[in-house]
């Protein structure tokens, strides 16, 4: 008769437990909701969700669901933090947030992302997604895919591109069926015709600050999300200068200490750093404390 202790099968039952709530703990801690960060608001805007409309205001946060509208003078810059992509709201639009997702995939993090153009026209600014992500902006008359990289919609389904590519599929009007095109750098689909062409020099011109706009705003991904500072080395006050730090000459702050940054100072071999007050002379065997 093989022994078998009485508790292995409680140790495997729970290990089997233990094993299914750690999967299903992952698994839905994986899909996270994307945030909309407002960089900027210029003019009037507003912003609804559920129903009511509020002033969209600088440093706010968006989510799925909002509804953003620019007044006739105002601009609206948005920053897609989970995915990488900037957004400029232009004059007279409205923009919807229906899909905003992101993923944990190992080392990837896959992003989901739909917008709904009802007015107007948005600039953009796209950063290379993982694949199978997606970002796509929805028109009343067709979905434009974005590649990347620098690109304009209009509501209307037209699109230009600086930079990268957008696949658009258009739907014709009268039932005329539906056209589905790629717009390549420094082409342009037009709705009318339903063709690619050139960007028309008075279209690009039109467009090209607000394309500038979102190229600035997403400088700040090309550190890996982190954002760079650049500062002075020293900050200089009518009340106190860098003397002594071994820069150069610099002019005698107030009190009219010892002059320390004569000539063959510099970086690392400043002057004199006794005590203001002694008179002595430095010993140059003596390293100052």
């Amino acid at each position: 008769m093989k022994y078998v202790p009485a508790f292995s099968g409680r140790v495997a039952l729970s290990l089997l437990a233990t094993i299914a709530f750690n999967s299903f703990s992952v698994v839905h801690a994986q899909i996270q909701p994307g945030q909309v960060f407002v960089k900027d608001v210029q003019g009037v805007a507003t912003y609804s969700k559920d129903g009511r409309w509020l002033p969209l205001k600088k440093n706010s946060i968006l989510t799925r669901g909002a509804i953003v509208k620019t007044g006739a003078e105002a601009t609206a810059d948005l920053i897609l933090q989970y995915n990488g992509t900037v957004l400029r709201l232009t004059p007279n639009s409205t923009l919807s947030f229906d899909k905003l997702t992101k993923e944990y995939a190992g080392e990837e993090t896959i992003t989901e992302t739909s917008l709904n153009l009802h007015s107007g026209a948005l600039a953009g600014s796209q950063r290379k997604l993982a694949v199978p992500s997606f970002f796509e902006i929805n028109t009343p008359g067709g979905t434009a895919t974005i590649r990347g990289t620098e690109y304009y919609v209009r509501a209307d389904g037209a699109v230009a591109v600086k930079s990268g590519t957008v696949d658009v599929i258009y739907n014709l009007p009268n039932n005329g069926g539906s056209v589905k095109v790629t717009v390549a750098a420094g082409y342009y689909f037009d709705p009318s015709t339903g063709q690619v062409s050139k960007i028309p020099s008075d279209f690009y011109n039109n467009i090209k600050a607000h394309i500038d706009t979102v190229r600035n705003n997403a400088e700040v991904f090309k550190t890996g999300g982190a954002t760079v500072v650049v500062k002075p080395e020293a900050v200089l006050t009518p009340t106190k200068g860098n003397n002594g730090v071994g820069n150069g000459i610099d002019p005698q702050p107030p009190g009219n200490p010892p002059i320390n940054d004569g000539p063959g100072t510099g970086p690392g071999s400043p002057g004199n750093r006794h005590h203001a007050g002694s008179n002595a002379p430095r010993n140059p065997n003596v390293k100052p404390p």
